[in-house]
């Protein structure tokens, strides 16, 4: 018997089964990579920022950001809302009338 008939024959099957909490299962199954930047944080804020954008309908730089949350990640003055907003803007998810933002396009819901 040759040295590759011995690896033929080790064939191993494992199975596991994971129970409890979504949010538990969830993140036991979640594949964290070490060493890499999480984006998390800046997308939840992002997120955190359209949001504000449309429960407003619009505003100013300076009314939305005082309208975030103190939970965002990193504190947003005017100048940072704008910035971001700007980016925002090339996607379609927010627009520029005047001197007030407005939800865009990407983030109108039909009715």
């Amino acid at each position: 018997m040759s040295d590759e008939d011995d690896i033929e024959d080790e064939n191993v099957t494992v199975s596991m089964e994971i129970s409890g909490d979504y949010e538990e299962v969830m993140s036991k199954l979640s594949m964290e990579e070490s060493g890499t930047t999480s984006l998390a944080p800046l997308l939840d804020d992002l997120e955190t920022l359209l949001e504000t954008v449309v429960r407003m309908d619009g505003g100013t730089r300076s009314a939305i950001a005082q309208q975030l949350p103190d939970t965002m990640s990193v504190n947003f003055d005017a100048q940072a809302v704008v910035d971001t907003l700007q980016v925002l803007e090339r996607y379609d998810l927010v627009v520029l009338e005047g001197n007030t933002w407005k939800p865009g396009p990407q983030l109108t819901i039909e009715e």
